[in-house]
């Protein structure tokens, strides 16, 4: 879901995964992936599992199927929807596009350059949240981030807080839509000057 997230971020490059953007007169859409490196066609139909007449498992706000056909295919090319539940987003993001991907530990030294670079670069970034103890989920679930979880990296910036320090700060997007950050640099922060908003 996150990387169906940071991908809507570039819609051309969702148009590119799609052999065609319209569906043809049998309901089939054909879909490219690369899989250990090889470029597959996957060809799905138009036929969507639900619950209670609502999709089952990725939906949109909009009137938008692109995502649930995508997920469709994905679960096609893996064997079946469980087989898709979690894994690693740099994994699916070069299955999807077939361009390198790389994950990098937010503890390295040169990590905020990495981030910099890539968002300049306009790469699709994402970020994920891993707990090593209870304390540790407690702590993060306390300022409104999800353990176990990907973000879709939206943008960052150096920006001078109230106090005049320097602060890296970064822009993400939670797919699922239904917690938002209350820490540092949230909304409601007074980290925030007429300065750091611009």
């Amino acid at each position: 879901m996150s990387v169906l997230t940071a991908l809507a971020e570039w819609p051309d490059r969702v148009r590119k995964i799609f052999v065609d953007t319209e569906m043809n007169e049998h309901g089939i859409f054909g879909i490219r992936c690369f899989k250990n490196g090889y470029q597959q066609q996957i060809v799905v139909d138009s036929h969507i599992p639900t619950i209670d007449g609502l999709p089952a498992f990725t939906s949109s706000n909009e009137n938008e199927l692109w995502a649930i056909i995508l997920e469709k295919a994905w679960a096609k090319l893996h064997g079946s929807y469980l087989r898709i539940i979690g894994g690693m987003c740099h994994e699916t993001f070069r299955d999807l596009t077939g361009a390198p991907s790389y994950e990098y530990d937010a503890k390295r030294d040169d990590v905020w350059d990495i981030i910099k670079a890539s968002n300049e670069a306009n790469y699709m970034l994402t970020a994920g949240i891993h707990a090593t103890d209870e304390e540790h989920r407690e702590k993060f679930e306390h300022y409104g981030l999800m353990v176990e979880h990907a973000y879709c990296v939206i943008g960052c910036a150096e920006v001078v807080d109230s106090n005049g320090e320097t602060a890296w700060i970064i822009k993400i997007r939670n797919p699922w839509g239904n917690r938002e950050w209350k820490g540092d640099w949230s909304d409601e922060s007074e980290l925030w000057t007429e300065e750091a908003k611009e």
